[in-house]
């Protein structure tokens, strides 16, 4: 097991790469602390982890906030001790994003806060 003993804090947990990264992550050892906004997809995530035997939580948290990045990792150290593992995979895709030249200053700010 690879990361036997690690703890491992995943952004974009409740879906996609984020919840395949988590199920493998434990999978080979981690403890995991499954980071997003949609509380259900976070959830489930940790659900699918704990059911094939791997130690895992969730943590609900904005990370296009400074404070709640903050917590999480705090949260992740008062849980478990330590972190050693951050997989800073959140994302977005706004509904107004368009090219390079079309898509309008205030949504590339909060494409590229998060």
């Amino acid at each position: 097991m690879r990361l036997e003993n690690k703890v491992a804090l995943i952004t974009g947990g409740a879906g996609g790469i984020g919840r395949a990264t988590a199920i493998l992550f434990a999978a080979e050892g981690a403890k995991v602390v499954v980071v997003d906004v949609n509380d259900e997809g976070v959830q489930e995530t940790v659900r699918l982890v704990r059911d094939q035997g791997g130690t895992a939580m969730h943590c609900l948290a904005d990370v296009s906030k400074s404070e709640a990045c903050a917590g999480m990792v705090q949260t992740a150290e008062q849980t478990f001790g330590r972190l050693d593992v951050l997989f800073n995979n959140a994302g977005i895709m706004h509904d107004e994003d368009r090219d390079a030249v079309e898509t309008d200053e205030d949504i590339w700010d909060l494409t590229m806060a998060v």
